[in-house]
């Protein structure tokens, strides 16, 4: 009988926001952020987003959202349909860390967006964003 385990994990990505999420006002989303999966199809990814220092109030969150097109084209961004991940932040002053954990994937390239409700606009630097995948492997 065959048993399924997880494979082992890709390294992680560089940083994949470069400025994107860098003073982003409360309750707006970010530019696109591609990750092009067409190749190694991975079915799952870890994204970790690391914001600078900010005063988020009782309430705040982030959520990421996963668009993915057909190979050709890409839903428009704000629109269509998307997968969809919020975390909670922390309510206190000082750099946050989230990790969404199963991020599921699709064969083709996707894109990523951050949306923010952290009740405060993003630092001015200091954001950050990571992409790691991973497969089930069945022997």
């Amino acid at each position: 009988m065959a048993v399924a385990k997880w494979s082992t994990p890709s390294e992680r990505s560089s940083n994949l926001a470069g400025t994107t999420l860098n003073t982003l006002a409360n309750g707006s989303a970010g530019a696109a952020i591609t990750h092009d999966n067409s190749t190694a199809r991975d079915l799952y990814s870890i994204v970790t987003v690391k914001l600078g220092s900010l005063t988020v109030p009782a309430g705040g969150s982030i959520t990421l959202r996963i668009y993915s097109g057909d190979g050709t084209d890409t839903p428009d961004l704000n629109g269509g349909s998307f997968d969809s991940y919020t975390a909670a932040l922390t309510a206190s002053t000082g750099a946050k860390v989230v990790t969404f954990p199963m991020v599921r994937l699709y064969p083709f390239s996707c894109v990523l967006q951050v949306v923010n409700n952290a009740g405060v606009s993003t630092a001015a630097s200091g954001n950050e964003l990571y992409i790691r995948t991973y497969n089930e492997d069945v022997s």
